[in-house]
């Protein structure tokens, strides 16, 4: 659809703080995926370049983007997860050719 937004981010932690990561990682995919409308992909992933992780995700709309963001589980993950990252995650939104 015209309308759908890909988003790729890139997501950086501290050394030794990876398991605690991706256990909140896992947390937000999991919540997102149930909770959020207009959702129709969203999965972290480990990269091979050290304290990286990268999330792929597609939504409906870029209101769908903006609701996901402002939701209460991803308030408190965002709390959970901040002190975790030594600078702040990039999201690369993509138009599709």
């Amino acid at each position: 659809m015209a309308d759908e937004l890909d988003v790729v981010v890139t997501l950086r932690v501290h050394a030794g703080k990876e398991g605690e990561a991706e256990t909140l990682l896992r947390e937000m995919e999991a919540s997102t995926l149930a909770n959020d409308e207009g959702c129709l992909r969203y999965e972290w992933y480990r990269a091979q370049t050290p304290q990286t992780f990268i999330l792929l995700e597609r939504w409906t709309s870029n209101a769908a983007v903006q609701a996901h963001l402002k939701a209460p589980h991803m308030a408190a993950i965002f709390q959970k997860i901040g002190p975790l990252l030594p600078e702040p995650f990039t999201a690369l939104p993509l138009t599709k050719l």
